[in-house]
Formats: C-alpha cells, sequence, structure tokens
C-alpha cells in the first residue's frame, strides 16, 4: 500500500471528523456512543483546520492512502492526521474568539427535550465552559501543542512516528524546540507509544501529559 503525507486543507475536515469518532474512546470507536457523531472532531481536530492559522498559529498533516479514488477522498482516503499549534495561548484565544460562540449557538446546553447520550451531553458542556487553559507547566517546556489520530488500519506500522517526524521538521523551521500532548489516562497503549518515540513526563503536570525535545528525534523508517 502506498502513503502519502501532506499538509491538511479544509476540504478534509469530514475525513478528520470521522477519525476523532473513530477513534474517540480511548483509542477505541465512540460511534456507539454518540447522537451527534460529529461532537469530538469538532472539539479536538477542526479548529485547527478552519480556523485562520495566522491567528490560531495552527499547522497539520494528513495520511492520505494513494490507492482510495478520487471520489472518495473527502471521507475514506486519510487514515490519519496529526494537527498542532505553535502558539497555544494564541490557539487557546483564538478559539474562545472565533470556534466555541458559534457551536454554544448551534449545541444549546439544555437540549429542549432533544434526545443526547451522555458522551454528547459531556462534549457540549466542554463547548459551552471551553477546555481548560494549557498547564504553565507545559507552556513552560513549549509554547507548542499536538493531537495525531490514526485508524487502526494503518497502526503498528510506523506511520504515527512517521507523522510526528513531519510536525517536529515543521516546529524546527519555526525555531521550536520541543512539543507537548495530552492523552486518555485509559489509553495506555498510545502511552507506551510516546515513551517508545522519547516522550517524557512534564515537570509539574499530571503524567497523561508528555513532552518531546525536538533535538532528541530521529527520522524513523518505514518498513
Amino acid at each position: 500500500m502506498s502513503f502519502t503525507i501532506r499538509p491538511v486543507v479544509s476540504a478534509d475536515t469530514l475525513a478528520l471528523s470521522r477519525i476523532c469518532l473513530l477513534t474517540g474512546d480511548a483509542g477505541q470507536s465512540a460511534e456507539p456512543l454518540h447522537r451527534h457523531p460529529e461532537l469530538p472532531g469538532l472539539a479536538w481536530a477542526l479548529p485547527y483546520v478552519l480556523l485562520p492559522s495566522e491567528i490560531a498559529h495552527t499547522w497539520g498533516f494528513v495520511l492520505v492512502d494513494d490507492a482510495v479514488p478520487d471520489e472518495d477522498h473527502t471521507t475514506k482516503a486519510i487514515k490519519g492526521y496529526i494537527v498542532g499549534a505553535s502558539d497555544t495561548r494564541a490557539y487557546e484565544s483564538a478559539t474562545n474568539l472565533e470556534w466555541w460562540p458559534d457551536l454554544r449557538v448551534r449545541f444549546p446546553l439544555k437540549s429542549d427535550g432533544e434526545k443526547r447520550t451522555k458522551a454528547d451531553q459531556k462534549y457540549i458542556d466542554l463547548l459551552h465552559r471551553g477546555p481548560d487553559p494549557a498547564l504553565e507547566a507545559c507552556l513552560a517546556v513549549s509554547t507548542a501543542h499536538m493531537h495525531i489520530n490514526l485508524l487502526p488500519e494503518v497502526q503498528r506500522r510506523g506511520w504515527g512516528r512517521k507523522l510526528i517526524g513531519y510536525a517536529v521538521n515543521h516546529l524546527r523551521g519555526q525555531g521550536i524546540g520541543a512539543v507537548w500532548l495530552g492523552i486518555d489516562k485509559r489509553n495506555t497503549a498510545a502511552m507506551n507509544f510516546y515513551e517508545k518515540l522519547g516522550f517524557k513526563g512534564i515537570n509539574g503536570a499530571p503524567n497523561n501529559l508528555m513532552a518531546l525535545e525536538l533535538n532528541t528525534w530521529n527520522e524513523p523508517r518505514i518498513e
């Protein structure tokens, strides 16, 4: 199978939303949990694609299966993604001003009789309060953070490492020396994956927050 990694574009949003849903329960599919399957992507993926990068300091790359026909590229060709922000505080400010307000109108805090699952309501609560600001302990390591998700069919084949390599090269080009991320505490496989790649715990932060010093990164080989 042949894959291409390229920068993310706005036309990729349906695919990213799908991947976010299919990995949204600690790495497993969250499809059974939602009546509104778009919610995980709206919270954790799409703002990195749709907010103006000059304001939110966002970036991203996608893993594309070259064998998928062109007509399916908007949903089925993309098998994974990595997104992030080089300036986390700028990203938080941009989402507070230009992302969460519209979603709060679209998804009222109270359902008014609409059937919602517990998972839906949890995300809607998140949209209304906004995610917690990044810890100062994390920002002391780096202003940059990231998220990465891959479908199970391309996991354990080196593509996650390759995507991170693209992010590393992008951040190095901006003069940034480290990047951090948060991991669902239930997803021990993901924590082990990051540890193997050189991510380490952050002093003063919970153990599900990890950082990578970019000068330790060696470009991986794809088998």
